[in-house]
């Protein structure tokens, strides 16, 4: 089967296929385009909640999809079985720059991220857990092929900067019209209407638990974006310090498992936990944390977060790729640092080989260069 690009799309780096579905295929693929339409009406953007997109946006995604897959097309030839594989070629395409814009311009990060959304969406629609090799932030481009770990010294900024983050001025201390300006940042905060805002709201604010705790233990155990969207309050055991993760909660990962807490790690969570009985935003839900939007983290958000903590502690990226997975590359390079074992590496980040693991080691030599470049 010969491919080749579609001269009206792209020319050099972004190869389409020139090949167009037979009449079967295009039946077989417009119904279950229809058929993830509906899916992103209807459930797409909360599953589990049944709560799907609102209708403009659906569109957007819909081009999204199709131009994908046409690139997909160019890359494997023309199929409608599409799954976790084929979205992996995708995610490396985009990654590689091979997959770009009809002018044969790379894709900016935040269309990437876009993306790769819509990628998730499909192996939701599927019933496939999918998570891309390669994440986009809206802020920058993506530098390397693998996320680089921060500094031991930044792990400990970050958890510093958590603590005083998005923190804001004492009531007492504002003017009446400054109040009601920040009523409205609490309101979106708090997931409360403005006027319901209270002088004790701005204590919660000022008090919360909720970002130290979630950055305190992702940098001891290396959530992932998808198991921070799933981690449940019902799965923490106070008395015992430990998190019991079931069966097939977790990319990657069939077997139950269980996560011990430090002392310290379980001090932060344990806060969190009894300020979050309090807060509107979680009422009847289990996840223990949720966006500012109220619904699960995924790579997205967490990666703006990140982003804004990042800032907030003045840690540059000086040329190093710093995302949300940059915590489970941090842990794989220092603890193989310490103990040189790639087993000890693989139980602490669920891997299951060895080669797998290795994937999350960098060169300690070359990390304190790059370390001495930035101090």
């Amino acid at each position: 089967m010969s491919r080749s690009h579609n001269p009206d799309i792209g020319s050099n780096s972004s190869k389409f296929s020139r090949e167009r579905p037979n009449h079967k295929q295009k039946v077989v693929f417009e119904h279950k385009l229809k058929q993830f339409r509906e899916y992103l009406e209807t459930k797409g953007k909360e599953p589990k909640r049944n709560v799907g997109y609102a209708e403009d946006s659906i569109p957007e995604r819909m081009s999204r999809i199709r131009r994908s897959f046409r690139w997909l097309w160019g890359e494997t030839g023309v199929k409608t079985e599409i799954g976790t594989e084929e979205l992996d070629l995708i995610n490396v395409g985009l990654e590689e720059d091979r997959y770009c814009q009809r002018n044969d311009d790379p894709y900016a990060p935040g269309t990437k991220r876009k993306i790769n959304d819509v990628l998730r969406n499909w192996a939701a629609f599927i019933g496939e857990d999918w998570v891309p090799k390669y994440e986009f932030s809206d802020t920058g481009p993506s530098k390397k092929n693998t996320p680089d770990p921060f500094l031991k010294t930044e792990l400990k900024q970050l958890t510093e900067t958590s603590l005083t983050y998005r923190s804001i001025p004492r009531y007492n201390n504002l003017s009446p019209d400054e109040r009601d300006r920040w009523k409205g940042h609490i309101a979106q905060e708090l997931g409360k209407r403005k006027e319901d805002v209270s002088p004790g709201d701005w204590d919660r604010i000022n008090t919360s638990w909720e970002i130290p705790s979630l950055i305190r233990t992702t940098r001891a155990h290396g959530w992932r974006p998808h198991l921070v969207g799933n981690l449940k309050v019902d799965w923490y055991d106070s008395d015992t310090k430990k998190i019991y993760i079931p069966a097939g909660c977790a990319p990657k990962n069939e077997e139950p498992w269980t996560v011990v807490l430090t002392d310290e790690e379980a001090l932060f969570l344990d806060k969190w936990l009894r300020q979050r009985e309090l807060i509107e935003r979680y009422d009847g839900r289990d996840e223990i944390w949720l966006n500012r939007k109220g619904n699960p983290y995924d790579s997205g958000p967490l990666n703006d977060l990140l982003d804004n903590l990042l800032e907030a502690a003045g840690i540059e990226e000086r040329g190093r790729k710093l995302v949300w997975y940059s915590f489970r590359h941090s842990i794989g390079t220092y603890i193989y640092d310490e103990y040189h074992d790639l087993d000890m590496v693989a139980e602490q980040l669920r891997q299951t080989t060895r080669e797998a693991a290795s994937q999350y080691v960098h060169k300690l030599p070359e990390l304190k260069r790059e370390a001495a470049e930035i101090m």
